[in-house]
């Protein structure tokens, strides 16, 4: 049994939960979707100026959400 999907799942839903505390109300509030997918972390933001914002953030992104996990369960973060 493979329990890497399962793992990735829980990550996920562990991420999706800490978001706010991760990255503060603000960003948490502009927030619309979030998912992991094949390494990367996909963030569905409502403030163009949040996103512009936020794509210049993404290395801090990667390591903020890695160090959360407590592993590289990401290596790039798309934002749309």
């Amino acid at each position: 049994v493979d329990s890497k999907p399962m793992k990735s799942k829980l990550t996920e839903v562990n991420l999706v939960n800490a978001w706010e505390q991760l990255v503060g109300p603000l960003i948490a509030k502009h927030t619309k979707k979030i998912y992991l997918s094949k390494g990367k972390l996909f963030l569905h933001i409502e403030s163009p100026a949040l996103k512009n914002e936020l794509t210049y953030s993404r290395g801090k992104l990667i390591d903020l959400v890695n160090q959360f996990a407590g592993e590289a369960i990401i290596d790039e973060v798309i934002i749309r």
